[in-house]
């Protein structure tokens, strides 16, 4: 991102390399291309040390050291959680539109498959919002058993 051709980062120090890791990047706003479209990935959190350089990066307040610490944690961020749960809902319908009624198990088993290409959803998250969905009148217990889900047109 900071070679010749795009010059989207500039860097702060002269060399062609990255040298140590008092090398600086900044954000060149003067940069605009009709002809490219430039994508940057999101950092992961491989990418970032960990130990005391993690610990410093969160203290001066940067985006991706907040995020790192979040996954340290353990815990998901709100915006990615909540498009989590949008996507396990749309494959609820979508499954259930199709099958009409279901059992729990095999309507969590349906929904996980289709999942895992993006994220592998926990059974509980999944059933939490199979209960959303029913209070939203979009499914339905059976009245002759509990655990088997149908589908409200």
């Amino acid at each position: 991102m900071c070679t010749p051709k795009h010059r989207i980062l500039r860097k702060g120090s002269k060399g062609r390399g990255i040298s140590s890791d008092d090398d600086t990047f900044t954000f060149n706003r003067d940069y605009s291309s009709k002809l490219k479209r430039v994508r940057i990935p999101l950092v992961k959190e491989t990418s970032i040390t960990r130990g005391g350089d993690a610990a410093n990066g969160a203290a001066s307040g940067g985006v991706a050291a907040s995020a790192a610490a979040s996954a340290a944690d353990g815990s998901i961020p709100l915006p990615v959680e909540e498009d989590r749960r949008h996507l396990v809902e749309a494959a609820t319908v979508r499954i259930m539109k199709a099958r009409k009624t279901l059992h729990h198990n095999e309507l969590i088993a349906e929904v996980t498959k289709q999942l895992s290409v993006r994220f592998t959803p926990s059974p509980q998250f999944v059933k939490k919002r199979i209960e959303s969905l029913i209070e939203r009148e979009y499914l339905e217990r059976s009245l002759d058993d509990h655990r088997v889900y149908m589908y409200v047109a």
